[in-house]
């Protein structure tokens, strides 16, 4: 079993969460890993591994967020994206309940 998917198994009694793949997802990703996705009134994130050789740490998360932000000049909603790294599998479980209760502040 690999950390997301050991992260899913510590957040899986929130409602709306989904273990399944980027690739699955079909937003853009350019390698198929396992993700979580979840779905919370401030948005959608999605939770993956990232391998990238040139972290200098050889291995985090990427805490990936969609949300809508209402724009100034003509006051309507787009899309906007933000992510962050969490640095541990508690971390990332961490960021989940809060994304999902509300209390990360996006936007």
């Amino acid at each position: 079993m690999n950390d997301i998917e050991l992260i899913y198994q510590r957040v899986k009694h929130n409602k709306g969460l989904l273990l399944t793949n980027t690739f699955a997802v079909n937003i853009g990703f350019t390698e198929d890993v396992p993700v979580i996705h979840g779905t919370a009134k401030d948005g959608k994130f999605w939770l993956y591994a990232d391998t990238n050789d040139q972290n200098p740490v050889g291995y985090s998360f990427v805490f990936l967020v969609e949300y809508e932000h209402r724009t100034w000049f003509r006051k309507r909603l787009v899309k906007r994206y933000t992510h962050w790294h969490p640095r541990s599998t508690e971390q990332a479980i961490q960021d989940i309940e809060d994304f999902l209760q509300g209390t990360i502040p996006i936007g």
